[in-house]
């Protein structure tokens, strides 16, 4: 590349040399004038590419870089104790039966609260609206009229607001007992295997454990601000939906029959809402454990293979990486005599 500049820098000094001398011809110099002409796009591209190359030239070194970071972290991964790990692992491992025998209680629990908690209120209003004689065990009316019928919406938009106050509470009860396990995992363990490693892995796991960790906070401690991708509205909007339905049904009041309906849709809405959002959290938890236990495997596995290497193996690698960076170097000065040369 050197020389080629230089050889399209001579063509144009004898261009100019040419130029100015008085004894040419017109001729010649107008073909002369032509060549400087297109000889210069030549010598930008030269350079350019000179620019162009030397900015690459940094990523293949810190590709060098990168390689001998990872073979000074060998010795760091072949010399911690594998006991230190087997114990992580065996502690992930109870963690792991732990979480989803809380799970599935925290289901189960949570799924009975609601249930009763919703059947007691709408017991309650079913009797007071409708009239509940408790000696002949019978309604006394088996509807409301359009009079009292917006008094009625009113209630039961407010019980139901309370209920969906009431599911909040109970699920984050419920799943606090899962986090809490989660919390128990030990991260100075995780950071003194990590700290082994090259800098590069240790950004690209820690970058993972930080989403992770802030995935699980959030969706742990706010379980209805995080709903399952099948619900586009709020978890109190799709509460409210049957109770604005049963309101419009008739404009001549509400029969007992669609209250029952809807107090049952509502009971529907939320049994349901309970399991997804607790198999939706219990995937990630024990996703979490895996990834965590996943990870101190390879450890183990790369530090088996690490503590096999000989030393003339490690000698030729660092030979190699030597090597590779002794070659960069030779085209980095010749990039920047090219350079020089402008």
């Amino acid at each position: 590349m050197n020389e080629y500049l230089k050889a399209f820098q001579a063509i144009t000094q004898f261009s100019d040399r040419l130029l100015a001398d008085e004894y040419q011809s017109v001729e010649i110099k107008q073909s002369a004038t032509h060549l400087s002409l297109d000889v210069e796009p030549c010598i930008e591209e030269i350079k350019q590419s000179a620019l162009r190359l030397k900015g690459l030239l940094q990523v293949c070194f810190k590709d060098v870089s990168q390689a001998e970071d990872v073979w000074n972290s060998k010795p760091r991964i072949a010399g911690a104790s594998p006991v230190d790990v087997w114990e992580q692992i065996g502690e992930l491992s109870g963690c792991d039966v732990r979480i989803r025998s809380l799970g599935k209680q925290g289901k189960y629990d949570a799924v009975v609260k609601v249930r009763k908690s919703w059947s007691d209120k709408a017991t309650k209003l079913k009797n007071q609206w409708f009239l509940w004689d408790k000696n002949y065990q019978v309604f006394q009316r088996d509807i409301i009229g359009f009079f009292e019928k917006d008094n009625l919406h009113k209630e039961l938009r407010h019980e139901v607001d309370y209920q969906a106050e009431r599911v909040i509470l109970i699920m984050e009860n419920e799943l606090n007992l899962i986090f809490k396990e989660l919390q128990s995992i030990d991260i100075e363990k995780f950071e003194f295997c990590l700290e082994c490693f090259d800098i590069k892995s240790q950004a690209r796991f820690r970058e993972r454990l930080q989403s992770i960790g802030s995935e699980i906070v959030s969706k742990f401690t706010e379980p209805l601000k995080y709903l399952p991708d099948s619900y586009m509205k709020t978890f109190k909007e799709t509460l409210k939906e049957p109770v604005e339905i049963l309101v419009h049904k008739s404009k001549m009041g509400i029969s007992l029959v669609d209250f029952e309906e809807s107090c049952k849709v509502i009971g529907s809405i939320m049994d349901n809402l309970i399991l997804e959002i607790f198999e939706e959290r219990m995937k990630l938890a024990i996703q979490t454990v895996e990834k965590a236990m996943r990870f101190y495997n390879d450890f183990l596995e790369k530090q088996a293979r690490y503590q096999q290497e000989t030393a003339q193996q490690r000698s030729a690698e660092k030979d190699w990486i030597e090597y590779q960076r002794e070659q960069l170097r030779e085209v980095q000065q010749y990039i920047e005599a090219v350079i020089s040369n402008w």
